[in-house]
């Protein structure tokens, strides 16, 4: 079963996936490359993302799809 949650980035490299903490329960989210490279994910960054429970027990989600949350509109 897939769940939304916002996330704040806690580790990026280059070349790998990103790691994120949930913002509700904080448990860790991995971030597949290319998410990590199709959003250019930076540490500290929000992301909006629809995860799934991982095949490993460490990190317990991986997310599927995400998204850089609105910032509204700008002036």
């Amino acid at each position: 079963m897939a769940v939304k949650a916002v996330c704040i980035v806690t580790r990026s490299e280059e070349g790998r996936g990103a790691i994120a903490v949930r913002m509700d329960n904080d448990e860790n989210v991995y971030f597949p490359l290319s998410v990590t490279e199709a959003l250019e994910l930076e540490e500290f960054e929000e992301v909006e993302a629809i995860m799934v429970r991982n095949d490993r027990t460490d990190p317990p989600w991986r997310a599927i799809r995400a998204r850089l949350p609105d910032t509204g509109p700008t002036e």
